[in-house]
């Protein structure tokens, strides 16, 4: 398990047997490594350098002699937090410059128009794409019952986790005759803490496709009768398809729920956060 996170931290191989045997004997001179290890002595000067600029090893001198010890293992939580800010600082500010980069020409000209998806996994994988944004309001005609039978109940929840913490509201209309009980499935909830509005649509407007919104795309999903989805890139369709939602939006009403069947939901989510 160590080997994997150090892994996470850049280190090849012989850098985490390395920092392993500073750890099992420790402070070390460079020759007694060298000679443990089975590598020239330059060499493990190079990979000692490397564990010293990630913070791992501190370098010492006793009586003249240049040692090398492993700083305590709490550092590694203390790396972690580190990156994780730095991940953070670096998100923030890719977001800043995000929609100056999705007007390049470059982006705009190769940018896939039209993907399809079949199986359950594939499909899943629609609305991950939808998951890669930020701060958008969203719009879904959802045959809720079909889609959870198709996506499955663990990834709607892990779903609106992630949609939820992304900032993406949503406003869906469900066909009446595939509406679920909220009560069996609290993470489909809606108001404020959910950031989505649901509504159910007059009696005879029924589908078992849906499709859902996001910015310049929308995503298609089928029941399992044909099972496939597909994403479509494309402003036209997107401004289309929500002049339609609007109208269907008006005459469809408001889903009538107990926020009391949403609680448990709301708590794992607080929790997540």
């Amino acid at each position: 398990m160590l080997q994997k996170i150090l892994q996470g931290f850049g280190l090849n191989e012989t850098e985490i047997q390395t920092y392993n045997l500073l750890l099992e004997k420790g402070p070390q001179t460079a020759g007694n490594l060298a000679k443990t290890l089975g590598h020239p002595r330059s060499s493990v000067y190079g990979f000692l350098n490397v564990l010293v600029q990630k913070g791992l090893i501190i370098e010492s001198q006793h009586k003249k002699i240049k040692l090398f010890a492993p700083e305590p293992p709490e550092k590694i939580n203390l790396l972690f937090t580190r990156k994780l800010e730095q991940l953070e600082n670096a998100q923030k500010e890719f977001r800043q410059i995000l929609p100056s980069l999705k007007d390049k020409k470059g982006v705009l000209g190769l940018s896939p128009k039209f993907l399809v998806f079949q199986g359950r996994e594939q499909m899943q994988q629609i609305l991950k794409d939808m998951l890669l944004y930020y701060d958008l309001h969203t719009e879904a005609f959802w045959p809720i019952s079909d889609m959870l039978e198709v996506l499955t109940p663990d990834f709607f929840r892990y779903l609106n986790k992630i949609r939820i913490r992304n900032n993406l509201y949503t406003r869906a209309i469900w066909p009446k005759n595939k509406v679920v009980e909220l009560k069996q499935h609290p993470y489909l909830g809606t108001g404020k803490d959910f950031k989505r509005e649901i509504r159910i649509a007059p009696v005879g407007v029924e589908a078992s496709m849906g499709y859902w919104i996001y910015g310049s795309r929308v995503a298609f999903i089928s029941s399992n009768n044909e099972g496939f989805g597909m994403i479509v890139e494309s402003s036209e369709l997107c401004s289309m398809l929500r002049a339609q939602f609007e109208i269907l939006w008006k005459i469809s009403a408001p889903l009538k729920s107990n926020p009391e069947e949403a609680k448990v939901f709301i708590q794992e989510l607080k929790k997540y956060s």
